[in-house]
């Protein structure tokens, strides 16, 4: 199942038929699609209205026993959904018929994409298309494809946030993640009375809660430019004598040396500075300088097997230093092709946002790998792992062996 529309109603019987004929009409197959309906006990004539639709084997209609409000009602659909892209619809707007092509098409082709949004139509009550808007300068809730694994690491919305339960999530996502955006009108937002953008606890009560949550955003940020991302280097350690797996750092992985992907994506993070690869190994050496990387010359004795890798970052900061001092230290590992820029920074941003000593990446069942350790300069020269240290989940992969990349093609 490739996509899932998440509808979420409360009282829109009057609205609901046209959103649904709109959700079914899709130039996607309706075999890569589900609807989910998700009535939050409706006092209006909403089921009626939705009971000649569930002969559809595409749609499951889910009500809820009490009234729980957008935010919840939507983690409810997302968490019951199929696919792997979840999209909202509100029950009173309708979509146009290439509205899961285009998205799904969009996520499939930026795989590392977190979502995608896309502009809308303002909808009148005789269902007149008064002007475009864009969703990039005006967003909405609705219209927005998620990869449902990505969105899930965040739990979905704030059920605590029964009005403007979309900002809250940007807030809390922004860091780590961009909201692409296409600029094409396949959204349809209906006008009318009724809209809970005209409601008091929208216009006022929440708008304050959002606001209170921007302010701290914003402290964080004046926090993280207040010095610490002055001078972010990432070392890349790179030795050509590997004996488990001979010459792995530039062995062909999808085409290209496997220490090509870790410097190509180091060199995408806006956060980093300086990309620096320590190597005893001339050809490595040539390699990474053609990539744009500068080169810290390893000594023998620290390119032997039982060298230890903090070792070969301490050295490479007391060189690096002798220019100007780093602020932070990111170790980077060159036998991880599939590692990330947007698991760079958002280690970065993790080590500055909850005020951490170090930041390591751990696997999906919360096992260190060696892809990424983002340090403070001090934390680079103490004798053991800082007490406050922080994780991020990845699903970077340690190449040690030659077993290793059946791993990368599964």
């Amino acid at each position: 199942m490739l996509a899932s529309i998440i509808i979420t109603s409360y009282n829109y019987g009057n609205y609901i038929e046209r959103c649904l004929r709109s959700c079914l009409n899709q130039t996607l197959s309706s075999r890569k699609y589900e609807i989910i309906i998700i009535d939050d006990k409706s006092t209006d004539n909403t089921k009626e209205v939705v009971k000649p639709f569930l002969n559809n084997k595409n749609i499951r209609y889910i009500r809820n026993k009490i009234n729980i409000g957008c935010a919840a009602s939507a983690n409810k659909g997302f968490k019951a959904a199929k696919g792997k892209y979840i999209v909202r619809v509100d029950a009173d707007d309708y979509v146009n018929e290439n509205f899961l092509n285009f998205l799904v098409y969009y996520l499939q082709e930026y795989p590392d994409f977190f979502c995608v949004s896309c502009d809308y139509f303002l909808v009148n009550n005789k269902e007149k298309k008064t002007i475009i808007i864009s969703a990039k300068e005006h967003p909405v809730a609705c219209g927005i494809m998620y990869v449902k694994d990505k969105l899930r690491k965040y739990n979905y919305y704030n059920p605590k946030f029964r009005h403007r339960e979309e900002e809250e999530l940007r807030l809390r996502v922004l860091d780590n993640y961009k909201i692409h955006h296409l600029n094409i009108p396949l959204y349809r937002y209906q006008i009318h009375n009724n809209n809970k953008t005209f409601q008091r606890d929208y216009l006022v009560n929440y708008k304050k809660k959002i606001d209170r949550i921007s302010y701290k955003a914003n402290q964080i940020k004046k926090k993280q430019n207040s010095g610490l991302l002055k001078n972010v280097v990432a070392i890349i350690p790179a030795r050509g004598g590997s004996k488990r797996f001979k010459r792995k750092n530039m062995y062909n992985v999808w085409g290209k040396p496997m220490i090509f992907w870790t410097i190509n994506e180091a060199r995408k993070s806006k956060l980093i500075n300086n990309i620096y690869v320590s190597s005893e190994d001339k050809e490595i050496k040539n390699y990474a300088r053609r990539l744009g990387a500068k080169i810290i010359d390893r000594p023998k004795n620290l390119s032997k097997d039982e060298v230890f890798k903090m070792d070969v970052i301490r050295h490479a900061v007391k060189q690096i230093e002798k220019n100007k001092k780093p602020t932070l230290v990111l170790s980077l590992q060159a036998n991880s092709p599939n590692i990330s820029y947007f698991d760079i920074d958002k280690a970065l941003n993790h080590l500055i946002r909850f005020d951490r000593s170090e930041v390591i990446s751990v696997d999906e069942n919360l096992n260190q790998n060696g892809a990424i350790r983002a340090m403070r300069y001090k934390s680079v020269f103490q004798n053991s792992l800082s007490t406050d240290v922080g994780f991020i989940v990845t699903k970077i992969l340690d190449v040690h062996y030659k077993k290793d990349l059946k791993k990368l093609e599964d």
